[in-house]
């Protein structure tokens, strides 16, 4: 290779290199652009539902937002054309037993496998023995007993079916999708006394392998000792995501605590985990959606008593805090009546408003139809105009636009396998 070759190889070499330098410089001012823009703007987008940012309920605020759902303006001649018509009901016709105060369990972190339905959804109940009938010359086949089956040993540990459903419970209280997840290997296995409470800000569950290779629920009362531990930290909340400097932390408690038992922890690579919990906190925004429906008081306070008994009468019972609850039939709150300006019930109020947490309702068309039904049939019942938070009339066309705007959400969160009022919603939306 002569002197020019090698010479004019040089210079190629060194202007590739100057474009690739520039090209990475360019790349990571227009990121670091775009991503402060993204930070400004992270939490203005209007939402599908209601165009009020308070009414997005994953800032924190411990106070309730009231919400200001969002209806298409009408023109002053079609209000008055459609007036807000009396529901078709049967008010004391309630199917709803008389309402005895009993001891609240307040579990809210374990939903219904199967949604609960209001009382007017429900379908009838059917007996097997009504449902399925067997032909009159059917004869059930039996299996040939096995003669070559030999027993397990009496020294091998058999699990039972409910010990590996118990397995599957357990080690479904972690997700890979919605927590961060450290492993701990041990040597020897550790107490359940020596498992410290590691520093973290958000939602933290530990489980534990123990010595009969069962996973369980490792806590304060246990008192068993562990192989092996998973403790993982959700990635987001109503607080919203997990930030590095908390997850730095976290992994340093675990890792020193790992290292003061000899034990090998494993983490999965952070990066890739911040950039799930924000991506995962953005999509929960988007659908964490507050519905309130207001009854305001006219020239009168609304008497209580009248409220009361058309409460009860839909199947509404009085929570601790003072507001009416209408729970499913395990005891999950679906919508709350309460005063309008948050105060305590009294012998009258000044307003009244009806609320529905979206994402952590099961059957949430279903509970929104039931609600509006009582909303409407509550509001002909005092004589009274049904409003949003802006005093704008809901009537049947507004409310049929809510509706299907919810279905909307509820159709995002299932896309994303987040079904609402499920065990990942009830985390995600606390």
């Amino acid at each position: 290779m002569t002197d020019t070759q090698l010479g004019a190889l040089i210079i190629a070499g060194a202007f590739v290199g100057a474009v690739f330098a520039y090209n990475q410089w360019q790349e990571y001012r227009y990121k670091k652009q775009a991503n402060k823009a993204f930070a400004n703007n992270r939490r203005n987008q209007d939402d599908v539902l209601i165009n009020t940012p308070k009414n997005l309920v994953r800032k924190g605020d411990p106070q309730r937002l009231e919400p200001v759902l969002d209806t298409p303006a009408l023109p002053q001649d079609e209000r008055e054309a459609e007036p807000l018509q009396p529901p078709v009901l049967s008010e004391p016709e309630y199917d709803v037993p008389k309402y005895t105060p009993t001891p609240v369990r307040y579990d809210e972190d374990m939903p219904d496998d199967v949604p609960d339905l209001p009382p007017s959804y429900r379908p009838t109940y059917v007996s097997p023995a009504q449902s399925v009938e067997a032909p009159a010359a059917y004869t059930p086949e039996v299996a040939a007993p096995v003669s070559d089956f030999t027993a397990a040993p009496a020294s091998a540990p058999v699990r039972s079916f409910d010990d590996a459903e118990e397995d599957v419970l357990v080690t479904s209280l972690i997700d890979p999708a919605l927590d961060f997840i450290a492993e701990v290997h041990a040597g020897q296995a550790i107490a359940a006394a020596d498992v410290p409470p590691f520093p973290a800000t958000k939602r933290v569950q530990i489980i534990g392998l123990n010595q009969l290779d069962q996973w369980e629920t490792v806590n304060s009362t246990s008192r068993n000792r562990y192989l092996e531990l998973r403790v993982g930290m959700q990635l987001a909340d109503r607080q919203g995501a997990l930030t590095q400097e908390s997850l730095n932390a976290f992994c340093m408690g675990v890792q020193q605590f790992a290292d003061e038992h000899e034990a090998v922890v494993t983490f999965p690579q952070r990066s890739a985990k911040l950039a799930a919990a924000r991506e995962l906190d953005d999509f929960c925004a988007s659908v964490d959606v507050l519905i309130g429906l207001n009854i305001p008081a006219g020239a009168r306070p609304i008497p209580m008593e009248k409220v009361r008994l058309h409460a009860e009468n839909a199947g509404m019972v009085r929570a601790n805090d003072g507001t009416f609850q209408y729970r499913s039939d395990s005891g999950k709150t679906l919508f709350v009546l309460a005063n309008q300006d948050q105060t305590p019930l009294m012998a009258t109020s000044k307003g009244l408003t009806l609320l529905f947490d979206v994402p952590r309702v099961a059957g949430g068309i279903a509970v929104f139809d039931y609600l509006t039904e009582f909303a409407q049939s509550l509001s002909q019942a005092l004589a009274l105009e049904l409003v949003d938070d802006n005093g704008k009339p809901l009537n049947a066309k507004s409310l049929a636009n809510i509706r299907r705007q919810l279905a909307e959400l509820y159709a995002s969160m299932d896309d994303r396998g987040i079904a609402p009022g499920s065990v990942a919603a009830l985390r995600l939306f606390a």
